[in-house]
This record gives C-alpha cells, sequence and structure tokens, in this order.
C-alpha cells in the first residue's frame, strides 16, 4: 500500500509538471516547443539618448538609441559603432561593429560590458570591462 501511495503522489507529480509545463508552452509542426511566456521588456536607462564625455581633452558625444550605439570624436569625423544588447535597464553588452578612429585597438565582433552605477545631476556613471580591463567613467546628458 505504501508504494502505491508513492506511485500515485510521483504520477500526480509528473503530470503536474507536464501539465504546468504543457501550458506554459506549445509545439510546432516540427514538434519544437515553443515558449508562449514572452519575456518582460527591458526599458533601458540610455535610450533615445545623447551624452558626453572628455577623451584627451576634446568632448565625444555618445549616442544610444534602441539597439545601437555610437561615439562621435573629433567632432564627428571619427566613430566606433556598435550594436546594444540590454540584460537590464541598467546592464548591457555592446558588440563593435564599425570604427575608423585611428589605431583602434580593437576588432569587429568584440563585446564590451557597461553596467550603470549611479545617475546624478545629468551624469550617467558607469563601469565598463572589455578585453579584461575594467574602468569607471561618466557621461554628461545632452539636452
Amino acid at each position: 500500500m505504501k508504494k502505491f501511495k508513492l506511485l500515485v503522489i510521483f504520477a500526480l507529480f509528473a503530470f503536474s509538471a507536464a501539465g504546468q509545463n504543457l501550458a506554459m508552452n506549445t509545439l510546432n509542426n516540427y514538434g519544437n516547443t515553443i515558449s508562449t511566456v514572452e519575456k518582460e521588456a527591458i526599458v533601458p536607462l540610455l535610450n533615445e539618448t545623447k551624452y558626453t564625455y572628455k577623451y584627451k581633452g576634446e568632448n565625444v558625444v555618445v549616442v544610444f538609441s534602441e539597439n545601437k550605439h555610437v561615439e562621435y570624436f573629433n567632432e564627428g569625423k571619427y566613430f566606433i559603432k556598435s550594436d546594444i544588447s540590454w540584460v537590464s535597464e541598467d546592464e548591457c553588452y555592446m558588440t563593435l561593429q564599425e570604427s575608423n578612429l585611428p589605431n583602434f585597438p580593437f576588432k569587429k565582433g568584440i563585446k564590451l560590458k557597461m553596467k550603470i552605477t549611479k545617475i546624478k545631476r545629468g551624469y550617467i556613471f558607469y563601469e565598463s570591462t572589455l578585453g579584461g580591463r575594467t574602468w569607471e567613467g561618466r557621461m554628461r546628458k545632452l539636452y
């Protein structure tokens, strides 16, 4: 009798888990599971905004759009363009796509991780990691 109760409990648990899985997922025509639960949309803190920071005494303009990031140097003569993938509202990965900045040491495809640590008085404070090196910086919002 004890084995029967354990078998019933196990069966109920298995069917319960399978039922939950079925309710949360569906199968496509090829037998692959497709999630019907949508992920909560991430609203980045730096969406559709412009910032500036100083580099070697000159202003660099940084433009964030939905999934792109561009830094303009020397009044727009040079640039760094990246794709952005937001993992939370304050953390993203930027994948380098293109740059014409002289002596720029990084190649297409390298990823930079950026974490926003604070927003205060129109400044964004962040921590970036690239190629095993981490540094802190700040950008001022352009209005």
